[in-house]
Parts: structure tokens; C-alpha cells; sequence
């Protein structure tokens, strides 16, 4: 065992070393602080449980990577070289990127009996109060400032983009450079994706940031209705029409963005129209005759297939190519994971701040979310984080408070017939134990209420429930 700077007595060591190998491990796998350790050359040889809290990586992901090669962007300000350099322990203020998190890290060099260092310890605190800080993050590398696509900023269009995954950022860069052009765009993805928030996101970045953003969503609105939405009406127009006309959303656009999203259910009719909008930069309200001058800049979105729909003569070719001078496609949530944990961070923080709470997911259910294959994509994050929000009455968000759908997805036994006669027994074990669990959330009162022993009410828990969620 290695010697610390404190001399202990032989006696002490001795004792030290009697203690059974378990006992350790226990200590440092049940430590409510992250515990982390990389050799001197960084590579990480420890991680205990909370990683998957922190980071939303099990402790089987980080073990081996090399530290450096594994957070390079998403830490500022690394800590570990310098401690390494410097040959002292360091009290680092850090932020993780990737969610806004900061926490206080002790990085500190652990000897062999030559002088030189053995390995590094870092323990993680999260809250940075009791800490003397002497390392703060003061210089911040441009890439994670400058060059980062999803930096913070006080819009109230960007407030709602979170993403940290490659291949999101790059759609961010691409979307920023053709935000300052005034060529139309159109946003391809499934439904839940954030469509209206990219559109909004192109617009705030533009020239006519200062202008109208006007969106209008062509699948909510009736044919008959849509017409009049979109191009006004003249006073007098139609039975029951307002005697002094109205304005339409393409007027009130004017010099600013007109978003239509689920283009693809625009009416043929009301295609030709917006064709000649674009083409001419004119238009005529229902039952008028004036012609109006307006100058828009037109965003569209769909998750249907336009292609198929211009071959089978649902939608105009001609708009078709007007409108998709630029064109990207957001990824579904299941092709991002990277953007789990950072999404369900913030949106967890902003029910914190909505509702005046302070509440955090367990280790297990990051674990369960980050393998949920989310078919709502962000939409339905969104609003399940706000949903466990409301319907946990504690601190901690828990797996007995996941709604049934995600751990039957998550646990559904592999490689067994469902008509089998295991399968069944597996489907009513599995049944039991959930339910008693969210009657009796702790090992000691599960095991009481079945006749188990506390050890294998444990194991039932973690083997069905997801993890051990309560201690007494």
C-alpha cells in the first residue's frame, strides 16, 4: 500500500494491510464524491459509480481512454497536467461544457518511494462554496468559445438549442453561415427534431434579426382557413369576413422571416400563390385586387418525404426547387446520444428555476435515459423530464418514478421467445418487484413486505428496477 506525506506507525500499516480487499473497494464505489484516477501520463486507471452522474459514462467506458484524448473541449480548464507540472495538489473550479455543470476538483499527486509520481487523484465536489479556489477558470481555449456552435447567448430563440454530439455542431456551423444569406432554407427531420427552433435559430443569426419572425404551422389549419391566414383578406371579402379586411402572416412578415412549417401539406392552390410570393415578391389578398409589394425571407420545414411528393405530383416541382436552395436534416435523438445528458440537464435546470425546486436524477436513471431510444426525439424529453419533475415528490428522480414504457424497453429480456415459459416468469417476477417496489422503496421494506432477506431484495432491485435506488 503507498505511503502518504502523513507517516503512519508500523502497527497502523499493518492493520491497514489486514483489511480484506472488498473493504476498500466498497469505500470507494459507495463515495458519494466522484473519485478519478489517471496514472502520470493520463491515462485513467479508476472511476467509481458517480461518473455515469457527471458524465452520463459508465466507469467500463472511461477506464483506459486516455484522459486528455477523452475531455479535450468539454473540461475547462484541465487540471490534471497541471498538478502533474506544478507536482501539487490543485483545487480546480471547473466546467463541464457539454451541461453548464461546475463543480470544485482536489487533483492531487500521489508519490512512490523515488520521488516520483505514482498516479493522481481527483475528488470531485460539485458544490465549489466550502473551497478555497486558487485555480479558476480564466482562460478558456478559443475552440470552446469561439469556435463552439452552441455557446450560451440570451436569445430567447436559442435558449432551447442544446447539443454537444459532431454531428449536430456541424449542422450549427453550416446553419450560421447560411443564416447570414438570404437564400431559403428548408429543415428535413422527424417529428420532435426542432424544426421551429432551427428555423428560429437561422432567423435571429441574420440580417433580419430585428424584423418579424412569423410561423405558421400548414398541417393545424383547414384549406379554406389557411388562405386567408397566410395572404389576408380584403374588407367585406367573404360572408362573416371582418368589415375592414385583415392582414396576413405573409404581410406582417414583411422585411423579416416567414417560417411554414409541415410544408408538405400545403394545398396545390396555395402552392401556386406562395411560388408567385417568392418568385415575384407580390401578392393579392382574398377577394382583392390590389396587388401588395413584400419582401420575406422564407424557412421551410417537413418530416415527410417532398421528394416522393413532386414525383407523385402532390407537390410542385417548381416550388420544390425554389424552397430548397439550402436544405439540411436534423438528426433523431437515437443518432445524437451524445446530447441525452446534456439535454436532459438543462431541461431539468430550467424546471429547477420554473417551478423554485432543486431536483437531480439518480446515477441509474441517466443510465436508463442515455439507452432510451427516444421515438418523440427532443419533444418528448422535453416534456418527460417536466412530467418526472412534477410527479417526484423527493430530491432525487428514481427508476420506480420512470414511466413503464421506457424500462420495458430498456430490460426486455434478449434472446427469449416470448411465448416461453421463462419468458413468462421473467415478464411476472419482473411485474411483482416493480410494483412492491414503488410501494415499498427501500431494500430493507421490499424484502419485508415479500419475506426476502435485505440482500436478496437488493439484488431483485437491481436486477429489475434498474439499479438500487434507496438506502436506509
Amino acid at each position: 500500500m503507498q505511503e502518504t506525506s502523513f507517516k503512519h506507525s508500523a502497527e497502523y500499516w499493518d492493520y491497514l494491510n489486514s483489511l480484506d480487499k472488498r473493504f476498500y473497494i466498497d469505500i470507494l464505489e459507495n463515495s458519494c464524491n466522484e473519485i478519478y484516477v489517471t496514472n502520470k501520463e493520463g491515462k485513467i486507471i479508476y472511476v467509481n459509480p458517480n461518473s455515469i452522474k457527471n458524465y452520463g459514462l459508465k466507469p467500463e467506458d472511461i477506464i483506459g481512454k486516455n484522459n486528455h484524448d477523452l475531455w479535450r473541449g468539454k473540461w475547462s480548464p484541465p487540471a490534471i497536467q497541471r498538478c502533474v507540472e506544478e507536482r501539487r495538489t490543485i483545487f480546480a473550479q471547473q466546467t463541464y461544457l457539454i451541461t453548464g455543470k461546475e463543480i470544485t476538483t482536489i487533483v492531487t499527486p500521489v508519490f512512490d518511494d523515488d520521488g516520483e509520481i505514482s498516479f493522481v487523484l481527483c475528488i470531485v465536489q460539485e458544490e465549489a462554496k466550502e473551497y478555497d479556489i486558487s485555480y479558476k477558470n480564466i482562460d478558456i481555449d478559443a475552440f470552446e468559445i469561439k469556435n463552439n456552435p452552441v455557446e450560451k447567448r440570451k436569445s430567447k430563440f436559442q435558449s432551447e438549442i442544446v447539443g454537444y454530439s459532431y454531428n449536430f455542431c456541424k449542422i450549427m456551423v453550416q446553419m450560421r453561415r447560411v443564416a447570414g444569406s438570404e437564400v431559403p432554407v428548408m429543415i428535413l427531420g422527424e417529428s420532435g427534431t426542432g424544426k421551429s427552433l432551427m428555423a428560429e435559430f437561422i432567423h435571429e443569426n441574420s440580417t433580419r434579426k430585428n424584423k418579424p419572425f412569423i410561423q405558421i404551422n400548414c398541417a393545424a389549419i383547414p384549406e379554406n382557413l389557411l388562405e386567408s391566414e397566410l395572404f389576408g383578406y380584403a374588407p367585406y371579402a367573404f360572408t362573416g369576413a371582418n368589415p375592414k379586411g385583415k392582414i396576413g402572416l405573409i404581410e406582417m412578415a414583411d422585411q423579416g422571416t416567414l417560417f411554414l412549417d409541415e410544408i408538405g401539406d400545403l394545398a396545390p392552390s396555395l402552392q401556386a400563390k406562395l411560388l408567385d410570393v417568392l418568385e415575384n415578391k407580390r401578392f393579392i389578398p382574398v377577394g382583392g385586387q390590389e396587388i401588395k409589394s413584400v419582401d420575406i425571407r422564407i424557412i421551410t420545414a417537413t418530416n415527410q418525404n417532398l421528394d416522393k411528393l413532386v414525383k407523385e405530383k402532390r407537390f410542385r416541382e417548381d416550388l420544390y426547387w425554389r424552397i430548397n436552395i439550402s436544405k439540411t436534416t436534423i438528426p433523431p435523438l437515437r443518432e445524437r446520444r451524445d446530447d441525452i445528458l446534456p439535454l436532459l440537464s438543462f431541461y431539468l435546470n430550467k424546471n429547477n428555476k420554473k417551478y423554485g425546486k432543486v431536483k437531480d436524477f439518480s446515477p441509474n436513471v441517466i443510465g436508463i435515459l442515455l439507452e432510451y431510444s427516444w421515438p418523440g426525439n427532443v419533444r418528448q424529453l422535453k416534456n418527460l423530464v417536466e412530467l418526472l419533475f412534477i410527479m417526484t415528490s423527493g430530491n432525487t428522480i428514481m427508476v420506480n418514478h420512470l414511466p413503464e414504457f421506457i424500462l420495458d424497453e430498456i430490460e426486455e429480456p434478449k434472446g427469449i421467445n416470448p411465448d416461453s415459459f421463462e419468458y413468462i416468469i421473467e415478464s411476472v417476477k419482473k411485474s411483482v418487484i416493480r410494483d412492491y417496489y414503488k410501494k415499498h422503496p427501500t431494500s430493507r421494506e421490499l424484502g419485508l413486505s415479500l419475506g426476502l432477506s435485505q440482500t436478496k431484495a437488493n439484488r431483485l432491485i437491481n436486477q429489475y428496477c434498474g439499479g438500487i435506488e434507496n438506502t436506509e
